[in-house]
């Protein structure tokens, strides 16, 4: 009866901090005060009268950023509103995918390979392909476990390739959250371009691609570019999935008018690292 009593306790306090993370998403003090109407009715895109659902994505959902909140306006199952926030630390977090004082190069180019299959494991995960996403993780803690040897890199870009190959993948990503020209090169294109940076970094980072080698995507027309980031650094080819900021300022306008499946690939495949906000800072954006 003892350990049953101290079970029911521990579910007690896990329901609890779910219920504070709940109420954290939604802005209320948890008295139900405040909150937001949960449905209300409104013209959709085909002039139909649907309900307007308020739906709050995160602070906790599977393979999603820790952290990061998103509260929808949903009519059926596209977003018509997003208001986009990332929760604060209390202590500064520190991000687990920077480089180290003193960190070898070597080091470096395996963290960075290794911070590509864990971003790269919650976008398959999200796409509905779980032996994928187990074969992204298993390779990532690999990479992190020691050096890199031959039959590491001989895995990674079985991996990477079949990744490339997968026409259902292509079909699901292509066109989805599109960005301009005008933000940073490692984020433009739409989620495919994104995906195949990835896996272009992997492969040069452990060493089965060069600087300048040919992609495979659509012909093989691609060139991989911006070999040779700063030293110390997880951030070659341009750094990567982009500062957090500029992550968060553009995810509202990429949301909306998304349906709800294709927004959630949206938000795996740019993969913000809040850990990279300082303690006491919250970040916050707004669309619709």
């Amino acid at each position: 009866m003892a350990a049953l009593d101290g079970a029911v306790r521990v579910l007690g306090d896990e329901r609890g901090q779910w219920e504070d993370a709940r109420d954290m998403a939604s802005g209320s003090s948890g008295d139900g005060a405040g909150e937001p109407p949960m449905a209300e009715r409104g013209a959709d895109r085909d002039g139909l009268k649907l309900d307007r659902l308020h739906v709050p994505l995160g602070p906790v959902l599977v393979d999603w950023p820790a952290g990061l909140v998103v509260e929808t306006v949903l009519q059926g199952d596209v977003i018509q509103e997003a208001q986009v926030r990332a929760l604060p630390a209390e202590v500064a977090r520190g991000a687990f995918w920077e480089a180290r004082p003193g960190e070898r190069r070597e080091e470096t180019r395996r963290r960075t390979a290794a911070a590509r299959l864990d971003s790269l494991g919650r976008l398959l995960g999200v796409a509905g392909w779980p032996a994928a996403a187990r074969e992204a993780r298993r390779l990532r803690d690999r990479l992190l476990a020691g050096a890199v040897d031959d039959g590491d890199r001989r895995r990674c870009v079985r991996f990477t390739r079949r990744v490339r190959r997968s026409w259902v993948l292509r079909w699901m990503l292509r066109g989805a959250g599109q960005i301009g020209p005008d933000a940073p090169r490692q984020l433009q294109g739409d989620a495919l371009d994104r995906l195949h940076r990835w896996l272009d970094e992997i492969e040069a980072m452990v060493g089965v691609a060069e600087p300048g080698e040919v992609g495979e995507r659509d012909g093989g027309s691609r060139v991989v570019r911006e070999w040779g980031g700063r030293e110390g650094s997880v951030g070659a080819f341009g750094g990567g999935r982009g500062s957090v900021g500029e992550v968060l300022a553009l995810l509202p306008g990429l949301l909306v008018g998304a349906e709800l499946a294709v927004a959630r690939l949206i938000v795996a495949g740019l993969d913000p690292d809040l850990d990279r906000l300082p303690a006491g800072a919250e970040a916050g954006t707004r669309d619709g």
